[in-house]
């Protein structure tokens, strides 16, 4: 077959878990399904460097300005993806919601991740919102000839929310792997000057994570507990509650605001830290707490939306509403941290596998064609 695949989500130039997921599916595509052609697309004005993909891989960029580009497809329909290509593709996947013309008789599949913009708009600045809009993600999903969710949680907000037919849906776990240990732990420590003890939140800065909940708990039991807390990831948008609470923490000074980490410095982030703390209103899978605990650190998470199905067997599950909850439970686990055996990182590797989720979309597309 000739799959033709939309990589738009990498020229972003950040590492989230949309970009991981991304590149690591491709990545297996091309090892289980080698016999097949990829061609991968994209539209940028400007030059960009896509990770390295090996196998029976093309990349087919088109170089019109990007705001006449996203205009003229969502007003106009036109160009269509599939006719920008010197090869007519078996079927397109999407692997995240894009605006996406094709020609009607183009068979596609697409990658739904969470739908956090429809269940908690207030989380999004308006530019955020109206960019979800535009991508008219609910049209895209409906006539979709199947959608992968990445969790039971978000396969049940696509047919709820976009009445999608609950046959078209099938949960597709992502693989998640251990972060690789490219920096030790005392390079990190140094060059970010930590504490030898610490709590450590690592994900992005935004609404729906819940961060100012961290700051008050630890603000809490400071006082209890020798730890300082860490706190590490991409800024993203509607920040200032969470600089209000770090400059209204009466612990400010033992609060260590690190931005973004490199993915190289992650891994003794993660083995290095007591606990790892992550109280969201809402994720559709949620990479950070697997990868803590792949790394030996006991998590604290929500039990909430796809939290429980995905980490709820191995982490400790908390109301993130409810602070005072959040640092009664760290307050209990930093006094007694519980150890991460080596039995429960084999089974989460073996849940959360790549090769198994591009075999079960190969499969899927198969049927589809």
């Amino acid at each position: 077959m000739k799959i033709a695949i939309d990589v738009r989500s990498l020229m972003e130039g950040r590492v989230t878990g949309v970009e991981v997921y991304t590149t690591e599916i491709i990545r297996a595509l091309l090892t289980v399904g080698s016999e097949h052609e990829y061609h991968l697309f994209y539209n940028s004005y400007r030059s960009v460097t896509l990770p390295e993909f090996r196998g029976n891989v093309t990349v087919h960029p088109s170089s019109y300005p990007n705001k006449l580009f996203n205009v003229a497809q969502l007003v106009t329909r036109r160009p269509r993806w599939d006719k920008l290509l010197p090869v007519t593709p078996d079927c397109v996947f999407v692997p995240n919601v894009r605006l996406m013309p094709l020609s009607f008789d183009v068979p596609v599949v697409v990658t739904a991740h969470d739908l956090s913009f429809e269940r908690f708009p207030e989380f999004f600045s308006w530019r955020r919102r109206l960019w979800h809009r535009t991508m008219l993600p609910q049209q895209l999903m409906f006539n979709a000839d199947h959608v992968f969710a990445d969790s039971a949680a978000t396969a049940h907000d696509v047919t709820e929310l976009y009445n999608v037919p609950t046959a078209d849906v099938s949960v597709v776990y992502p693989g998640v792997g251990q972060v690789q240990a490219d920096v030790s732990v005392s390079e990190v420590r140094r060059s970010h000057n930590l504490p030898e003890k610490y709590v450590l939140y690592l994900g992005s800065f935004e609404p729906r994570k819940n961060i100012p909940s961290i700051i008050a708990a630890f603000s809490t039991i400071a006082g209890e507990v020798e730890h300082d807390l860490v706190l590490a990831g991409s800024r993203g948008w509607l920040m200032e509650p969470i600089k209000r609470a770090l400059a209204e923490s009466p612990v400010r000074d033992r609060i260590h605001y690190l931005g973004f980490v490199p993915e190289a410095e992650k891994h003794a982030l993660y083995a290095s830290a007591d606990l790892f703390v992550y109280p969201s209103f809402y994720e559709g899978f949620g990479f950070p707490p697997l990868e803590s605990l792949l790394a030996g650190t006991p998590v604290i998470t929500s039990m909430n939306s796809a939290l429980p199905e995905v980490v709820g067997e191995w982490a400790t599950l908390i109301n993130p509403y409810d602070p005072s909850e959040l640092a009664a439970v760290m307050r209990e686990l930093l006094h007694d941290v519980p150890p991460v055996t080596a039995d429960t990182q084999g089974r989460i590797a073996n849940r959360f596998s790549w090769e198994a989720a591009a075999n079960q979309i190969l499969k899927k597309i198969a049927e589809v064609v």
